[in-house]
């Protein structure tokens, strides 16, 4: 789940090293292969792009996942066969990207430019079990991030998580899955403290589901608990905190292939020292879902959001300890209201065509630059064409606003295009160009960017 948000993801980004730049021989020979593979190796079974199952971390944007989502075993039509040991399969992959951007820092001013070399490694064991009803999925993958010239920018991000999977006869489905992920502030994020060196976090989760699914009606609940704990920056004391997210949706049938819905959620979140931004948020939304068998597939909802805190806030001119100060603790935050709203609506008008669309709005909790809270409001759109069985075209747009309780508004763009080709049927290539922008009410927050990413990707 990615800010209210559902999404199954598995898929890796990576590509070759920074000598391709030197000399025009690595091109040629390049294009020598990609002549080699259309006259001499055919694309076997469906053509499918390694990332049509999900997202993995984009190496040209630095966006490691903040919240897991349940992983889904990536084996099947349009990637390798895996290696099959006993029981298990086993699907490793790998990537390499090479990343020129021109703002590296994110910054409306003393903009820099820089090379980054992104290696991504991967590994899934996929256990199926009770006959094929139930599974056990491990999965682990890691981004390594290397400037040329900035090394303050350099970091690891890794994410290994278990899941859990049931299915009993009836419609009675169970999803129990934990994990950690090591993770990062992204350069230009809501989060980003703007210092040196990027901020970098570690979270322990855990996410539990359970759905049963009748001829007229269902009832899903779910469940996710996070454990964040900051590691350097300092931001360890006024950001490290714990988050328990529950709810239940009621469905029923209105057509073979539409059913509406009805819900509640219910979130805690509880900071291990500073304590005046503890909150209790509650809501309640509707929407529907949309059968898979369909052009038109995914599910929306929408609904209304309160946010509480434990505490009343501090008047500006109460006086507080100058430990207080120092520690970056918050004086606390009145009560937020928001629309809530997430969704994931799948359109496939043909059979080469492919467009997902992602409307999100949530209260988030910041406890940086002076803020405790701020809503975001926005939609994510992806789409895919395919021209041959080894061409496509791809291409992602976010537009998002962010807006602060310090009366700070963010408005977000961000473009992402791009070729992508298969080789063979466990290798592919991919060139993207992404373009983002924020524009702030409030000076120094204003930046946009130009970067350029070549990839290759491989899983067996």
């Amino acid at each position: 789940m990615v800010d209210g948000v559902w999404r199954k993801t598995t898929a890796v980004w990576l590509s070759p090293p920074a000598t391709m730049r030197e000399g025009k021989w690595p091109f040629v020979l390049f294009l020598t292969f990609l002549v080699a593979c259309e006259l001499f190796l055919p694309v076997r079974g469906q053509a499918q792009s390694f990332s049509d199952t999900g997202l993995f971390y984009f190496t040209g944007s630095h966006r490691p996942l903040r919240t897991p989502i349940f992983r889904e075993f990536m084996g099947g039509p349009g990637v390798g066969d895996g290696l099959k040991v006993g029981p298990v399969r086993l699907h490793p992959y790998l990537g390499v990207a090479e990343v020129y951007t021109d703002n590296v820092f994110r910054r409306d001013t003393n903009r820099r430019s820089d090379f980054l070399t992104t290696i991504a490694p991967g590994l899934q064991a996929f256990l199926p079990f009770g006959g094929g009803h139930h599974s056990v999925l491990l999965d682990y993958r890691a981004g390594q991030f290397l400037y040329k010239k900035f090394s303050e920018n350099n970091a690891l991000a890794q994410d290994a998580q278990g899941h859990v999977s049931l299915n009993y006869p009836g419609g009675l489905t169970l999803d129990l899955q934990g994990g950690h992920i090591e993770g990062f502030d992204p350069r230009g994020s809501q989060v980003d403290t703007r210092q040196q060196d990027i901020t970098k976090w570690n979270i322990n989760s855990f996410l539990g589901q359970a759905e049963f699914s009748g001829q007229k009606a269902g009832i899903r609940l779910r469940s996710s608990y996070l454990d964040w704990h900051f590691k350097n920056n300092g931001q360890d004391t006024s950001r490290d905190r714990t988050r328990l997210r529950a709810d239940v949706t009621l469905s029923a049938n209105v057509t073979r292939s539409t059913s509406a819905l009805l819900g509640v959620q219910l979130t805690k979140i509880d900071y291990d020292k500073n304590k005046h931004l503890d909150s209790f948020g509650y809501g309640v939304f509707t929407g529907f879902r949309l059968a898979s068998n369909r052009q038109l597939t995914g599910e929306f909802n929408i609904g209304y959001t309160i946010q509480n805190f434990d505490r009343a806030p501090i008047p500006k001119g109460q006086t507080v300890s100058q430990k207080f100060t120092d520690e970056g603790l918050s004086r606390g935050a009145k009560q937020r209201t928001s629309l809530f709203m997430r969704g994931n609506l799948h359109w496939n008008p043909t059979s080469r065509l492919s467009i997902i669309a992602s409307p999100f709005s949530s209260i988030q909790q910041s406890a940086v630059q002076k803020t405790s809270t701020f809503r975001r409001t926005g939609v994510n759109i992806s789409g895919r064409q395919a021209f041959t069985d080894r061409l496509a075209l791809r291409g992602n747009l976010t537009l998002e606003n962010n807006n602060f309780d310090t009366n700070r508004n963010d408005n977000r763009f961000r473009w992402r295009m791009g070729p992508e080709y298969r080789a063979v049927k466990w290798l592919g290539f991919r060139l993207d160009y992404i373009f983002e922008k924020r524009s702030s009410n409030k000076s120094g927050f204003d930046f946009y960017s130009n970067t350029v990413m070549l990839s290759i990707q491989g899983i067996l």
